[in-house]
């Protein structure tokens, strides 16, 4: 059964956060090595139309990293605020 922030604890909402920002360091270490793979396989690239596609890819990616490093600093944010002492 789903839970909803009013219907659990505060110590089962800080467990479920805190879980979530260990899956969102997990996705985002996932990213980056994927962006990194992306930047060496651009640079043995030499076809220019491959080559702008990965470039493209890279630039989402990066685009997606950054927006994930900010919602995990928010839920940081949250668990530090919201769950000390827990």
């Amino acid at each position: 059964m789903a839970t909803t922030p009013h219907a659990g604890s505060s110590t089962d909402i800080c467990a479920q956060m805190k879980h979530d920002a260990e899956l969102e360091k997990k996705e985002l270490k996932d990213e980056r090595k994927k962006l990194s793979e992306l930047k060496v396989k651009l640079q043995h690239e030499t076809n220019p139309i491959k080559a702008q596609q990965l470039r493209e890819e890279i630039e989402q990616l990066e685009i997606r990293i950054k927006l994930d490093e900010a919602q995990l600093q928010v839920l940081l944010e949250d668990i530090a605020a919201n769950c000390s002492g827990l």
